[in-house]
C-alpha cells in the first residue's frame, strides 16, 4: 500500500484544470452534508440487569431459587442481580426528564446462564436469538418497554451480536489458535480453500466437521439443539480455529475469549442473521442497533447485512433507524473504513473518548482535539459524516469516566468540576452522545468489565456500597434513585437548553481556537450561531477568536463566562478553571459574500494511508457547504460527499480546507477521472469550481 500511495503522489503531477460545459448544470447537484439517524439522538446506555428490579419473580430466570445454575446472586458482581424490562419501563419517564431521546440496552436475547464462574447478566452469551432472556422478563414485558418508550417519544436501541454465540462447541485439544498457514480450511473432500475468496458470494464449499477445520469440533448431545435459530446448531457454521490472539486472521475467525465464532463468510449464515435481526424489528418494534465486536467480522458480511436490515426497517415504517458498530480502536484512519467501506452508518467514536478524556483529566491537549475533529473528514461520504458517530466517555468494558476522573482529580470539588466539564464536551460537541447508566449518579468504579457494572438499586455487593461517588457520598445500602446528584441536574439542564437550541446538537461544528487547555468551537444552524468554549486548566483563561455573525451581541445561555465581549467578528471570552460556557448570538447570521470556490490539486501522503485528499477553499469566514463530484471519462457525475466545515492547521492538515477523501483503489489503475466541487452558502447561492482531471496510477 505504501508503494501505491507513493505512485499516487507522483501521479498528481499530471492533473489539469478545465472549465465545465455550459450545457451542464453541475450546481444543481449540490447536496447538504449527510448527518445520519444517530446525529440528533441522545442515548442512555443501560445494562438491564443492573438498573431496576421491577419484577422479583423473574430473578432466577425460571431456574430453582438459590441454585448456582440460576445465575442469580446479587452479592456477587459476576452474577445476575435482578434488573429487568419492567424496571426499565418504570424508569422511562425519569430518562425522558433527563432529556434522553433513546435508550440503548444490552443484548436482551436468551443466554447461556453460566460460563465458568460467571453469569450472562451482561447479555453477550446468546443461545436463543429469537426471544428474550427469562431473567429480564417475558416477551410481553419487552414489548411493553418498547410501547411505553414510543408513547413518550423515545427510541429503543438494542445491542446485538453476530460475531459469536455462547461457548458450546468443544475442541479435541487445547483452545490455542491455529493459523491458516498451519492448517488451511478444507472442503468436505479434503481440498484446501480460502474462505475470503467466497465471502460475499452465493456459493460456498461444502464442509465436514470431521475434515474441514483446524480443530476437530464437537458438541455434547444434550446441547446439540440448544441454540436458535437452527442454523446456529450446525457445527460447520463456526470457524473452529481456537481462541483469538488478536492478530492476523485470528481477529476475524478466532474465538472471542472462548465464545463460538460464527462463520460469517458463509451465505447461509448471512441469510440467517438477516432473518433474525429483521424479525426483531417487526416482532418487537425496536428502533436501532448497536453492533458488538464489529471489527471481528469480515467486511463482506456487513456489506450484505446492514443494507438488508435498513431495508427491513424501512419496510416496517422506520426510516430513521440508527445503527452503530463497536470498533474498539481510537485511530480514525482505521475506524473510518467501517463507515466508508463496510456499510456502517456510524460507529462508536473511541477516538472521541480517548482525546476528550485526556483533555479533561490531564488539563491539556486542545491540539489533540483539533486532530480529532480534522479527522472527521475521513467519515464524509454521500450518505455519512462524523455527525452520525456515537460519542461516549466510558462504558461497561473500559470503565467509567468517573474512574478516570477520580484517578486524576486533586480533591472532591475538582472531581465534580471535571465531571461537569466532561459532560459538557460529550453533549455539546458533534455526534450523538451516549451516556453510560450511573454516570449521572457519579459512579466511579475500580476498573473495567465487572467492576464498572454497578447496581442502580440498593446493592448487596459490599465494596460497591463503600465505593467513592462524585458529587455525593458512597451509596451504602440506599438506592441511587433516591439520591439526587448534581451531575444529573447538570445533564437535565444542559439537554433542555440543547432541545431549545437545536444547533447545539444538529448544527455545523466549526473549530475556532485551540491552545493547550482551551478549546473553542461554534455551532450553526438556520441562521443562528453559538460559541462554545471549554477550559480544562486549573486557572481562568481568556480567549479571543473569530465568529461569523459579525457585529452581534453574545449572551451566555449555559455554563459560566467570567466575562465576554464582541468587537466586529471577534469574540473575547474568559472562562473559569475547569469550566465551560455556551454563548448565543443575538443577531442572525446572513451570508454577505458571493460564493466562489477553488478546487485544489488532489493530495496524498503516508499519513492518509489509502486515501486521496480532495480539498477546496472558499473566501471569507461564512458558513458554507462544499459538495464533491467525481466521474470517469464518459460517465455521469457521482456525489462522493459534502463538507460543511473548514480544517484547522494541525499535524496532518492545512488550515481553511473543506475536504472529502477519495479511494483510488476503487478504480482500475489508469482510470481517468474528473473532479469538481460546488459551494453552497447560507443563502443557498452556489458556485462551481473548475474541473480537475486526474489519472489514477498504481
Amino acid at each position: 500500500m505504501k508503494k501505491i500511495i507513493a505512485l499516487l503522489s507522483i501521479a498528481i503531477l499530471g492533473f489539469s484544470f478545465t472549465g465545465s460545459s455550459a450545457a451542464e448544470n453541475i450546481a444543481a447537484l449540490a447536496t447538504n452534508i449527510a448527518r445520519g439517524a444517530q446525529s440528533d439522538e441522545s442515548a442512555y446506555f443501560v445494562m438491564t440487569d443492573r438498573y431496576a428490579n421491577g419484577d422479583k419473580t423473574n430473578d432466577n430466570g425460571g431456574q430453582k431459587p438459590d441454585s448456582y445454575e440460576s445465575g442469580f446472586d446479587p452479592a456477587d458482581y459476576g452474577m445476575f442481580h435482578g434488573g429487568d424490562f419492567k424496571g426499565l419501563t418504570n424508569s422511562l419517564d425519569r430518562l425522558k426528564k433527563l432529556g434522553f431521546t433513546s435508550i440503548w440496552v444490552t443484548p436482551p436475547v436468551k443466554q447461556q446462564t453460566m460460563q465458568g464462574n460467571s453469569a450472562a447478566y451482561h447479555g453477550y452469551w446468546g443461545l436463543d436469538f429469537t426471544t428474550v432472556d427469562p431473567h429480564l422478563g417475558t416477551e410481553y414485558d419487552f414489548k411493553e418497554l418498547v410501547v411505553k418508550a414510543h408513547a413518550i417519544g423515545m427510541k429503543v436501541i438494542i445491542d446485538i451480536v453476530v460475531n459469536h454465540t455462547a461457548d458450546v462447541i468443544q475442541y479435541s485439544d487445547n483452545n490455542a489458535y491455529v493459523s491458516h498457514k498451519s492448517a488451511p480450511y478444507l472442503d468436505a473432500a479434503g481440498k484446501p480453500f480460502d474462505p475470503a475468496l467466497f465471502a460475499g458470494k452465493d456459493t460456498f464449499p461444502k464442509l465436514d466437521a470431521n475434515v474441514s477445520f483446524a480443530k476437530k469440533p464437537s458438541v455434547d448431545a444434550v446441547n446439540a439443539n440448544i441454540k436458535k435459530p437452527a442454523f446456529l446448531n450446525e457445527i460447520t457454521n463456526y470457524h473452529n480455529r481456537g481462541d483469538s490472539n488478536w492478530s492476523g486472521t485470528s481477529v476475524l475467525d478466532g474465538d472471542f475469549y472462548g465464545l463460538d465464532d460464527v462463520f460469517t463468510q458463509k451465505p447461509e449464515v448471512v441469510k440467517g442473521w438477516i432473518e433474525v435481526w429483521s424479525s426483531w424489528i417487526t416482532k418487537f418494534g425496536i428502533d436501532g442497533y448497536r453492533i458488538d465486536t464489529a471489527k471481528h467480522v469480515n467486511p463482506e458480511f456487513w456489506q450484505a447485512f446492514i443494507p438488508a436490515i435498513l431495508k427491513a426497517a424501512k419496510a416496517a415504517g422506520k426510516t430513521d433507524f440508527p445503527i452503530y458498530g463497536e470498533v474498539y480502536d481510537a485511530n480514525p484512519l482505521a475506524t473510518a473504513q467501517f463507515v466508508r467501506n463496510q456499510a456502517f452508518p456510524g460507529i462508536l467514536d473511541f477516538a472521541f473518548q480517548s482525546n476528550v478524556t485526556a483533555f479533561v483529566t490531564e488539563g491539556r491537549g486542545a491540539e489533540k482535539l483539533v486532530e480529532l475533529f480534522n479527522a472527521d473528514d475521513l467519515y464524509t461520504t454521500a450518505t455519512t459524516s462524523a455527525y452520525g458517530l456515537t460519542t461516549f466517555l466510558g462504558n461497561h468494558d473500559m470503565g467509567r469516566i468517573g474512574m478516570f476522573i477520580d484517578n486524576a482529580a486533586s480533591n472532591d470539588a475538582d472531581a465534580l468540576a471535571k465531571s461537569k466539564l466532561a459532560n459538557a464536551l460529550l453533549f455539546l460537541l458533534r455526534g450523538g452522545p451516549a451516556l453510560y447508566y450511573g454516570d449521572e449518579k457519579g459512579m466511579t468504579g475500580r476498573g473495567g468489565d465487572k467492576a464498572a457494572r454497578q447496581d442502580m438499586f440498593p446493592t448487596l455487593v459490599s465494596y460497591w456500597q463503600d465505593e467513592k461517588r462524585i458529587g455525593s457520598d458512597p451509596i451504602d445500602t440506599r438506592s441511587a434513585f433516591d439520591v439526587q446528584n448534581p451531575l444529573e441536574d447538570q445533564i437535565a439542564a444542559m439537554q433542555a437548553v440543547i432541545k431549545a437550541n437545536p444547533a447545539l446538537r444538529s448544527g455545523t461544528q466549526q473549530i475556532r481556537s485551540a491552545n493547550g487547555v482551551v478549546f473553542a468551537t461554534t455551532r450553526y444552524l438556520n441562521g443562528q450561531e453559538y460559541a462554545v468554549v471549554f477550559n480544562s486548566g486549573d486557572t481562568a483563561q481568556e480567549i479571543k477568536f473569530n465568529v461569523s455573525t459579525s457585529g452581534s451581541k453574545w449572551t451566555p445561555i449555559l455554563g459560566t463566562a467570567l466575562s465576554s465581549s464582541a468587537t466586529g467578528a471577534n469574540l473575547t471570552v474568559k472562562v473559569g478553571p475547569t469550566n465551560y460556557v455556551v454563548l448565543k448570538a443575538a443577531s442572525k447570521f446572513k451570508a454577505k459574500l458571493a460564493p466562489a470556490v477553488t478546487l485544489n490539486a488532489p493530495r496524498s501522503d503516508f499519513a492518509m494511508d489509502y486515501l486521496l485528499e480532495l480539498s477546496s477553499t472558499v473566501k471569507g469566514d461564512e458558513y458554507n457547504q462544499v459538495t464533491y463530484l467525481v466521474r470517469e471519462s464518459g460517465k455521469s457525475w457521482v456525489n462522493i460527499g459534502t463538507s460543511d466545515h473548514r480544517t484547522v492547521k494541525g499535524d496532518t492538515a492545512a488550515a481553511g480546507l473543506y475536504r472529502v477523501f477519495l479511494e483510488p483503489r476503487n478504480y482500475a489503475s489508469g482510470t481517468s477521472l474528473e473532479i469538481v466541487s460546488i459551494v453552497k452558502n447560507a443563502a443557498n447561492k452556489t458556485a462551481v469550481s473548475k474541473i480537475v482531471k486526474y489519472k489514477v496510477s498504481y
